[in-house]
């Protein structure tokens, strides 16, 4: 129970944060690290609602559902770890960077690198909760 509430406060943090600090730039560049920060709190949401569906299914209240709950549960936290690993390898963050946008020459890139790095923390210790890996 202690992780279900752990995981919705997590995931409302993330999402009030991304959104207030995102909207104060509407440049080409402040508008794609916007939707990075969607997609992140989103990966958040992701692997939040996911670990419901594992406690639930190890409740053993609903034969049958309860082994798709646990697996689809586990595959979201696995998805989740995927989707940070794309928005930050992929072409839109190597284009910023190639730009000159980097966390030390622009202060939403530093909040996006740090809203990365709390968002795969979190991701992380759900996955090692319920033994999940995309890796």
């Amino acid at each position: 129970m202690k992780y279900k509430i752990s995981s919705l406060l997590a995931a409302l943090v993330f999402a009030a944060c991304t959104s207030a600090y995102a909207a104060e730039d509407h440049s080409d560049h402040g508008m794609t690290m916007h939707h990075m920060h969607m997609m992140i709190n989103h990966a958040v949401e992701m692997a939040a609602a996911g670990s419901n569906l594992i406690m639930l299914g190890q409740m053993g209240m609903a034969e049958g559902v309860d082994k798709l709950s646990i697996n689809h549960g586990k595959m979201m936290i696995s998805n989740a770890q995927s989707l940070m690993q794309t928005i930050m390898e992929r072409n839109p963050m190597k284009s910023l960077h190639k730009e000159g946008v980097t966390p030390k020459s622009s202060e939403e890139m530093a909040y996006t690198h740090d809203l990365y790095r709390s968002a795969s923390s979190y991701i992380d210790t759900l996955s090692r909760m319920f033994h999940t890996s995309s890796q």
